[in-house]
């Protein structure tokens, strides 16, 4: 009697621990993330000293675009097709275990949207005849740049560091379903904790 309560209150352990293993991935797959920001492309809105976001991804799977100035994450191989394996795959749960890197997963400030003309001159940012007020950035563009229509399905998108970035100037127009989610919270260091 007690042996099969025993198996009884086991079982029901395994269920509950395997239950909270699903929801956690399935939320860290479909809704929330947290990335570390270790490189110097975005400062001086991150620097490198440890900086851990929270990453919000529901909007982007649901077809939603993002606004001017939205800080994303990109997966930057433009080239290929994003699968929802790919989403499972770089979530972190998953990719702690397959030891998956996320070299490829990028931070970057959202510059146009579809049909934007972008020119870039004297260093400076030129959206559809205007001058971005940019007051976020470390320092104007050193090189000159080719003007870009950005295509429909596709943002453009540039590190706040402008020297020291690589984005859409390299890769070109970042295709829609390549964005992984919008950076929404950073909570490390405390004492840098901050909203976006």
């Amino acid at each position: 009697m007690h042996e099969k309560r025993r198996e009884s209150t086991l079982g029901a352990w395994i269920k509950q621990i395997a239950l909270i293993v699903v929801v956690t991935v399935a939320v860290s797959v479909l809704v929330i993330q947290t990335y570390d920001i270790v490189d110097r492309s975005m400062e001086p809105t991150f620097d490198r000293q440890g900086n851990r976001v929270i990453v919000f991804l529901t909007p982007y799977l649901l077809g939603s675009i993002p606004d001017y100035g939205d800080i994303i994450i990109i997966d930057s191989r433009v080239e290929r097709q994003r699968t929802i394996m790919d989403r499972f795959i770089e979530s972190p749960l998953p990719a702690l275990f397959i030891q998956q890197k996320r070299d490829h997963m990028w931070v970057k400030r959202v510059i146009g949207l579809p049909g934007d003309n972008l020119e870039f001159i004297m260093g400076s940012v030129y959206r559809n005849g205007e001058l971005l007020p940019e007051v976020y950035i470390k320092n104007k563009m050193a090189s000159e740049h080719a003007p870009v229509v950005v295509p429909d399905g596709f943002v453009y998108v540039l590190g706040d560091n402008r020297n020291h970035s690589s984005d859409s100037r390299q890769i070109g127009p970042v295709p829609l379903v390549n964005i992984q989610g919008r950076v929404v919270l950073r909570f490390l260091p405390l004492s840098k904790i901050t909203t976006y």
